[in-house]
């Protein structure tokens, strides 16, 4: 005998041979336990209801549980639509539920009035009288949306208010059943599963689809399937038929919707064409929308009562489901909605139209892009295009450009080609997107449309000037300023195109043209005349361009060794970004490299490290080349200054110099090439840095700094000398205080002590105001000598930095030395940096994360390598050998 026989023979002899056993659930259906579980009664539950729209599989999930329950008493009661005649479904529930003493039949007796009827309960509470007593039971209503005769519904409600213990009731139903009361649904006595407890997950859509279709589908596909049917069980069965025949799966899941035909099919036979007018009207009228509040559908419909309706399709499971708890805001299952927005397109073509219109006004009203979507669909491109313009400012402070550009772009061509603020409005978004050749070709195109503005003329040399400055052509975007600068007097303000809302008035191009101005001018490496174009910039009210002066300014500031002021505007700027919730704004990145460069000239090396994060975080302008090499320069002098070496900076500085055919700016080519030098330096490739360095611009102070490094590194101190000897006249702190500190070292190792110490002394004095250890971070290696001389005649815990500074640096001196037969290891020099220190030898193992026992022996060796016999011996000769 077949399992399924054996099952069902099993199931009549435990419960009896009547009409109301359990059906058999399928032999291909899913497992379902973590529901079947759910539908066990806990003591206090009197009644479970399952409420879900049609295809959910609620008859399924039922006849599962009472398969799984053998030993359970269960009942089983279809609902039919003859059962609305109350005497008629009296009886079958009488039945349903004996053996028991008998009931009174209200099929007996003489005929009464529905008003006597109404208020009879004799049948409600003589059935509760003839259960008492009897053995548990189960029984399951299916079907119950049919039951919608009042009479009874009044009779079914007094039926579950007074249930005893024993007794439980499975409700199977496409709709809320009214004879269930809230207040027990709130006291426990009745459990709800509904669709989203129905849908199916991944694994049950697996085993689903292999039982149909006989193969298993990828993880990628399963979940693209789930989402499209939303988990609705018909949904997926339909769609696993339908893939017997399919040759390609991926398209077709991809696709599948309810247009296909047999979903559309099955929905349109069972669910939309047993609606009533007003329903049905409501449901294509609101179909256009995503998500329904009350309000929304009411504008769409141009009636009232929207919640209320929302509220009863709820009620009616039609496909409608709550898109959060507690939330006002609804939505149609997506095969259910597509297949009423086919009804919509073909039956009311006009009225879709009008239904999109409506609610892309309620949102817009509302200041909510949402609403260009829906003109979108409507295909009003004017109002697509006025819509997008208006709120490119609003999009551009969120963060959002890129959701401006695509609202624009889906405007077909030839309703924009002609339109110089949408092509405005498309080069500003592609120069946040990265892409350069986009924003030149939009451009180009303003310059061919004649009816173009004068202003429209002016914004965009504005934006030319800005996407040349990010591409490294300081020329061009200086030349663009000038126009700019130059057209702004008597322009008319009237018709000025808002792009992104920064430049709606003349002072706003004025700002801009000023700031991109003073940033290109510190690029081509003339940092004073930059400053007064940068600081002009800031006496224009425009909060934006406003920032991006600030952090301009700071990053000069930095660069230029006044860190104090660098980091004021610093803060200033993101401060002033936070109040208009711009922080994680494009406009800051400025403000956050300039505090990551303070940092790391303090030797707050992991604070810098974070901004210097926050920094390359920022969408724009770290998508441009200049952005991109201003970064990798900062990572490479971070890590010079945190004393590693590690291959990615140096591999990122030499990329950029072979990617791409045009040049970096000269003060950004510089600082790269020095950056690069410096790192080769480190490694002992010197031949390497000499070649990275000769072709680097003479007159920037980095450049002039290595190269001094670079000969002293060789022991060509007369080199050194004739390169101190045409150092850059420039004003700014950093070139002053860098000569200091070269000359020093030069003297120092050309055995001038004392010219040495004051030199350094001066070089101490103009960089501890700042606090700024980042003049001496480049020349670590050789400052180690002068930095004890002066921290012996004149302590202080400034020029105890700039000791602790040079510590770590030693290894990278070379480790053959005159006057030494036998030369010292790396190792070795490692330890001697620490001898002139207070630190014990068990601190010394500690810093070098080596045992005492290591260090010892390395002082062992050291000893004998000088003739010494201790360490204030060993100290005495290394500073006569100008190794510390």
């Amino acid at each position: 005998m077949p399992r399924a026989q054996r099952t069902s023979a099993r199931l009549q002899e435990t419960r009896g041979a009547s009409g109301f056993a359990p059906p058999e659930p399928p032999e291909v259906a899913v497992a379902r336990d973590r529901l079947v579980s759910l539908l066990d009664p806990p003591p206090q539950r009197s009644v479970t209801v399952v409420v879900a729209p049609a295809g959910y599989g609620k008859t399924v999930l039922l006849s599962q549980w009472a398969a799984a329950r053998p030993g359970t008493r269960v009942r089983w009661l279809t609902a039919e639509p003859e059962d609305n005649e109350p005497r008629r479904f009296a009886t079958r529930l009488r039945r349903a539920l004996a053996p028991m003493p008998a009931v009174p039949d209200r099929t007996t007796g003489p005929p009464r009035g529905v008003d006597e009827y109404r208020t009879d309960s004799r049948f409600a509470a003589a059935l509760l009288a003839a259960l008492q007593g009897s053995p548990p039971v189960t029984l399951v209503l299916d079907d119950a949306h049919i039951l919608t005769d009042p009479l009874l519904l009044d009779e079914l409600r007094a039926l579950v208010e007074h249930l005893p213990s024993w007794v439980h009731i499975l409700v199977g139903t496409r709709v809320d059943p009214s004879f269930v009361r809230y207040r027990d649904r709130v006291s426990g006595r009745v459990a709800d599963l509904r669709q989203d407890d129905l849908a199916f997950n991944r694994d049950e859509a697996a085993e689903l689809v292999l039982h149909v279709l006989g193969r298993d589908l990828t993880t990628a596909q399963l979940d693209a399937l789930v989402t499209r049917t939303a988990g609705w069980t018909v949904g997926l069965q339909l769609a696993a038929v339908s893939l017997r025949d399919s040759a390609d799966v991926g398209h077709f899941i991809d696709t599948f919707a309810d247009d296909h035909r047999h979903v559309a099919d099955y929905l349109t036979e069972e669910v939309l064409c047993h609606q009533p007018a007003e329903i049905r009207r409501f449901l294509l009228a609101t179909c256009i929308l995503d998500r329904m509040s009350g309000p929304l559908c009411d504008a769409v419909t141009g009636g009232s009562g929207g919640e209320a309706m929302l509220a009863r399709l709820e009620r009616l499971s039609l496909f409608v489901t709550r898109l959060d708890s507690g939330s006002e805001r609804c939505s149609y299952h997506p095969l259910f909605r597509a297949l009423l927005r086919h009804h919509l397109h073909d039956e009311d073509p006009a009225g879709e139209e009008l239904f999109l219109r409506r609610a892309a006004a309620w949102y817009l009203d509302r200041d909510d892009l949402r609403g260009v979507d829906y003109l979108v669909e409507a295909g009003a491109w004017d109002e697509v295009i006025d819509a997008a313009v208006a709120l490119g400012g609003p999009l551009f402070v969120a963060g959002r450009a890129a959701t401006l550009a695509r609202l624009l772009s889906s405007v077909p061509r030839p309703f924009w080609r002609n339109r110089p603020d949408v092509l405005l409005h498309l080069a500003a978004t592609a120069m946040l997107a990265g892409d350069p050749a986009a924003a030149t070709e939009h451009l180009a195109g303003i310059g061919a449309i004649t009816s173009a503005s004068p202003a429209d003329r002016i914004v965009a040399d504005l934006l030319r000037a800005r996407l040349a400055l990010g591409q490294g052509e300081a020329a061009p975007s200086i030349a663009a300023t000038r126009r700019v600068l130059g057209g702004t007097e008597g322009l008319d303000e009237s018709g000025m195109p808002d792009v992104l809302g920064l430049t709606g008035r003349r002072d706003d191009l004025t700002a801009g043209a000023l700031l991109t101005r003073g940033t290109a001018l510190v690029h081509e490496g003339d940092p004073e005349a930059a400053r007064g174009f940068l600081e002009a910039s800031l006496n224009v009210a425009h909060p934006i361009w406003h920032i991006c002066a600030l952090g301009a300014l700071a990053l000069l500031d930095a660069w230029s060794a006044r860190l104090n002021s660098a980091e004021e505007r610093a803060a200033r700027a993101l401060a002033l970004a936070r109040e208009l919730r711009l922080a994680e704004s494009s406009v800051t990145a400025d403000a956050q490299l300039a505090r990551a460069c303070v940092a790391r000239a303090r030797g707050d090396l992991g604070q810098a490290a974070r901004w210097l994060k926050d920094a390359e975080l920022q969408d724009h302008p770290w998508r441009t080349r200049v952005g991109g090499a201003l970064v990798a320069v900062e990572r490479a002098q971070l890590a010079m200054a945190c004393d590693g070496t590690p291959p990615d900076p140096l591999a990122l500085l030499s990329d950029l110099r072979v990617a791409g055919v045009r040049p970096l700016p000269r003060v950004i080519e510089g600082s790269r090439r020095a950056a690069e030098a410096r790192l080769l330096i480190s490694i002992g490739d010197l031949d390497g840095a000499e070649r990275v360095i000769d072709a680097a611009p003479e007159d920037l102070v980095d450049v002039a700094a290595t190269k001094v490094g670079l000969a002293i590194r060789r022991g060509d101190l007369a080199g050194a000398r004739r390169h101190l000897e045409g150092w850059p006249d420039q004003p700014a702190p950093r070139a002053q205080l860098d000569n200091l500190l070269w000359l020093a070292i030069v003297e120092y190792q050309g055995g001038n002590d004392g010219s040495a110490v004051a030199l350094f002394a001066e070089a101490v004095a103009g960089a501890e105001p700042d606090r700024n250890l980042g003049v001496f971070q480049a020349a670590a290696a050789h400052i180690r000598g002068p930095a004890l001389a002066l921290y012996r005649t004149a302590p202080s815990p400034f020029v105890r930095s700039i000791v602790d500074l040079s510590a770590g640096h030693a290894a990278r001196l070379p480790t053959s030395v005159p006057g030494l037969v036998e030369h010292l290891t790396e190792r070795e020099l490692l330890v001697l940096a620490y001898l002139p220190s207070h630190l014990s030898n068990a601190e010394i193992a500690q810093r070098l994360d080596v045992s005492v026992n290591t260090v010892k022996t390395h002082l062992k060796h050291i000893y004998r390598k000088f003739l010494v016999t201790g360490r204030r011996e060993a100290v005495a000769a290394a500073e006569q050998m100008r190794l510390v």
